[in-house]
């Protein structure tokens, strides 16, 4: 693991990294450098038990906000940037980007010898995930339908998928037969021809872009079927590496990432957003507007 303090020292480390043949590096940042590859939907028991129930529920309270979707992948995009639990994993494309994300601030309590306790600021981490180009998929890919539409299953049925059988046995099951019927509502002439090892996998996703944060962001995602998080090795398919970010370093690292438009206002182009950075910035703000004018 390499550890830096500062803006120049990521750069240097980053721009050496090289893709091996037939690999891809895509990047996502951490505040805290113990977090694990994981999407939000795996980290509570309640969240993947009640997946199918959470996904109607949004839908049904906004129906609105939902009316363009056309396939689950679409609907899990919004819903994550709703910050909804999901089964997808943001990425970038950009190394900025990620090292922005992990050098947001989060701080944790800890107790000092006195018996006191204060709080200190979290390392940050930045991962790179090498993945091989077999495993990433467009948005319109018949892997990312499957994996998608296991969301709308129920955890009954996703419970008792078992992937141990031969292809044909597999699809004749019951949860097959129902994840089945969710995919044909949106791929009308999909076949019945889902492969096991096919729901175990995870594969990176290029959506649409046509969301103004994706593209603000550089944005892609891993989309995970019944695996619940990357290993920390796995040869074959995603390889990661780390880059630990110091905890003093963090604010410094922020500011310089500012003046190269990678900040809150840019990599989060909604309205509300702009408005906060603008308020927390107001001063140098002010101060260039008016400087803009003479």
């Amino acid at each position: 693991m390499s550890i830096v303090s500062s803006l120049s020292g990521y750069i240097e480390i980053v721009t050496q990294l090289t893709a091996k043949t037939d690999y891809t590096l895509v990047y996502r940042g951490h505040n805290d450098h113990s977090y694990i590859m994981q999407p939000s939907i795996f980290r509570k028991e309640e969240y993947i038990e009640n997946e199918h129930l959470m996904l109607r529920e949004l839908i049904a309270s906004h129906p609105s906000e939902f009316a363009s979707d056309l396939t689950t992948l679409e609907l899990l995009a919004r819903m994550q940037h709703y910050s909804l639990p999901t089964r997808l994993l943001d990425i970038t494309y950009n190394p900025l980007v990620a090292l922005y994300f992990a050098c947001l601030p989060n701080k944790k309590s800890i107790k000092m010898l006195n018996g006191k306790r204060k709080m200190v600021e979290r390392d940050g981490e930045v991962v790179v995930a090498s993945v091989f180009n077999n495993s990433i998929k467009y948005f319109d890919s018949d892997k990312v339908s499957c994996l998608s539409n296991l969301a709308r299953l129920n955890w009954d049925l996703k419970d008792e998928i078992n992937l141990s059988t031969d292809k044909e046995s597999f699809n004749k099951e019951n949860p097959i037969k129902r994840l089945l019927h969710f995919i044909n509502q949106e791929k009308a002439n999909f076949l019945p021809e889902i492969l096991p090892q096919d729901l175990d996998d995870i594969v990176l996703v290029k959506p649409k872009q046509n969301n103004r944060r994706i593209i603000a962001q550089s944005g892609g995602f891993f989309i995970f079927g019944l695996k619940k998080e990357i290993p920390i090795s796995n040869e074959k398919n995603i390889h990661l590496s780390k880059i630990k970010i110091n905890s003093d370093n963090k604010a410094k690292i922020i500011s310089q990432l500012d003046r190269m438009a990678i900040n809150e206002k840019y990599l989060f182009p909604e309205i509300d957003f702009t408005a906060k950075y603008i308020s927390k910035n107001s001063k140098n703000t002010l101060n260039y507007i008016f400087r803009s004018l003479m």
